[in-house]
């Protein structure tokens, strides 16, 4: 595993980890056959907060273990987060940098920069997944049409806009619904400045912003294999939200694989169970199943 510095053509940085992992034998064997081309290459949107992955790394992806083949494995950062950062105090900078453009921008740049790197290098991925991981899930379908991936995984996420899961959830739980009527009393108002005014701890334009993806139409759209992996116990997933989705790819005559885990909460743990490894072995079975490039 690698910790390196990106320097984004602004001038300014974030940390990315990088992590190799084989094909299993019998894999091996057959992309040997074919030179200068990598199997995975899979980038992964971490979630919400200013807390780096080095803590769960290598052993987050425990059971994506090479039945598809070699996998190559990126996490971009978003802007200041330190190698050691735990969410503890995130501080004003990454505050005023957090908001779905800025992720964009980065995660683009990002994966620009890699693809044109192994392409120098002669290697051509057979498959490029991108990796959506609770918040992370908001933007993996977007960057997924931008870098023409052929695979979208989702982790911990309903496929719903963010307010609509907000609102939701709000409409359930008596004590989200004095946060939520705060939240739309604060969007009824553009500030001088968005990105000083807070509310629930972000800022107005992060706010602003997500509330306008529309995630269940960018999943229609995607056009390309989606997995997407969910604790039933999950507390930020709404009752029904995962039916209804279901409901809309079988509507549009599009597939969607649905994993879910049962008792297991947002970390897909949950009663004693880490069901991690359990979908992340499925993952790697469903890019050995589903088409590559």
């Amino acid at each position: 595993m690698n910790l390196s510095d990106f320097r984004f053509a602004d001038g300014g940085h974030a940390i990315y980890y990088q992590l190799e992992k084989s094909a299993l034998p019998l894999s091996r064997a057959l992309a040997s056959q074919t030179a200068g081309v990598t199997d995975n290459l899979m980038f992964v949107i971490s979630g919400s907060d200013c807390i780096s992955m080095g803590a769960f790394l290598p052993q987050y992806f425990t059971g994506l273990e090479g039945e598809s083949g070699s996998i190559n494995i990126f996490i971009l950062h978003k802007r200041y987060i330190p190698p050691g950062g735990n969410g503890v105090s995130c501080g004003e900078a990454f505050v005023r940098n957090d908001y779905p453009s800025r992720w964009q921008a980065d995660q683009l740049e990002f994966i620009s920069a890699q693809l044109a790197a192994l392409a120098q290098r002669g290697q051509h991925p057979k498959r490029l997944i991108i990796f959506g991981i609770s918040e992370g899930a908001e933007l993996a379908p977007i960057l997924a049409q931008h870098v023409h991936a052929t695979h979208l995984v989702l982790v911990s996420h309903a496929g719903l806009n963010a307010l609509d899961a907000y609102r939701t959830l709000a409409q359930q739980h008596a004590s989200m619904q004095v946060g939520w009527q705060q939240l739309q009393a604060a969007l009824g108002e553009v500030p001088a400045d968005k990105d000083t005014m807070r509310i629930h701890g972000r800022s107005w334009r992060y706010w602003s912003e997500i509330a306008t993806i529309p995630q269940q139409h960018n999943l229609l759209q995607a056009g390309i294999p989606i997995l997407l992996g969910v604790g039933e116990a999950d507390p930020v997933i709404p009752p029904f939200a995962l039916d209804h989705l279901q409901a809309a790819f079988q509507a549009a005559n599009r597939q969607i694989r649905i994993l879910r885990f049962p008792n297991a909460g947002h970390n897909l743990a949950g009663d004693g169970e880490n069901y991690l490894p359990d979908f992340m072995h499925q993952l790697d079975n469903w890019l050995l199943e589903t088409p590559a490039r």
